[in-house]
């Protein structure tokens, strides 16, 4: 048993230690913490939280003892010893939620259950899923909701849809909207192209619209360049088009130097001339640099 000098177990008759006591075992428990020693500082963050549940760190205890429980279960290979540090992690963030459902660590303790939780359903405990479920819950303008979101695509992608995409067409918050876009945008999922068209056709928020696009580049397929260019023809602002001419150099095809090169001939605009000229000079492609070659020569 790690002891830490001042101190003494429960029940051993030698008296509870003093503040200054569960305050240096604390801060050297944080210096474990900052140094990735959760082996020593377990032990160390047990001792404050259960032995002396009273003390003005109980908090701050059980958030860390959960945080250095996880960390621990990522750096070892017994499978057993995983799933028993991730389930007393997860029991810690129960009794801290319980105890300070309002307190500074709320928010990390939300999302820290929900990581864990998400892992312990993948190693086949289905009973954590009600964590994840009651994630979602949460209020719709919450980080801790996209997080139960994104945890739930991998479980259960047909309950967890709907409901981003309804964040994404409804919620007030461009913030809310953008991060449920980049989780969204990480399915390899066909409705996830058609929803993106219909949020940089139709959002208000002109950052929003721009995501929308890089993303519909990243999808990389023949559809995506496809509705790309489409997109092209009826987008008006100067900013979003060099967004959409970015995005479709990003397809990396044969077919996107071709588009490219379509809208430099077409665009009379001088400034997204240069931008198609930019691009297809970081484009691969032999077509693009003959293209280029002539239009030097001219």
């Amino acid at each position: 048993m790690l002891m830490y000098a001042g101190f003494s177990p429960a029940g051993s008759g030698q008296g509870v230690p003093d503040e200054k006591e569960i305050a240096r075992t604390f801060t050297e428990a944080k210096k474990f913490v900052y140094s990735s020693d959760w082996q020593k500082a377990i032990p160390l963050f047990k001792k404050i939280s259960r032995d002396f549940p009273e003390n003005k760190w109980m908090d701050d205890s059980l958030y860390w003892l959960a945080f250095c429980m996880n960390r621990l279960s990522l750096e070892i290979d017994d499978l057993d010893h995983i799933l028993v540090l991730k389930e007393e992690a997860l029991k810690n963030l129960t009794l801290l939620k319980q105890r300070y459902p309002s307190g500074k660590w709320a928010g990390s303790a939300k999302l820290l259950t929900l990581e864990l939780a998400a892992e312990l359903v993948d190693k086949g405990l289905k009973k954590y899923k009600k964590y994840i479920t009651n994630g979602i819950k949460e209020d719709n303008a919450s980080e801790v909701k996209l997080a139960a979101l994104d945890a739930l695509l991998h479980i259960d992608r047909e309950k967890a849809f709907p409901v981003l995409e309804k964040i994404i067409r409804e919620n007030k918050s461009p913030k809310m909207r953008e991060k449920a876009i980049f989780v969204l945008a990480q399915l390899d999922d066909p409705r996830v192209l058609p929803l993106l068209v219909k949020v940089a056709l139709t959002d208000t928020d002109s950052s929003i619209k721009e995501k929308a696009v890089f993303w519909m580049g990243q999808v990389g397929t023949m559809e995506s360049l496809k509705q790309l260019v489409k997109l092209y023809k009826v987008t008006t602002g100067i900013e979003l088009k060099k967004k959409i001419i970015f995005s479709i150099a990003q397809t990396g095809s044969d077919n996107a130097v071709k588009e490219l090169i379509r809208i430099y001939r077409e665009e009379k605009n001088l400034e997204l001339k240069k931008t198609v000229i930019f691009w297809l000079g970081n484009c691969k492609s032999e077509k693009a640099q003959d293209f280029l070659l002539k239009i030097l020569q001219q």
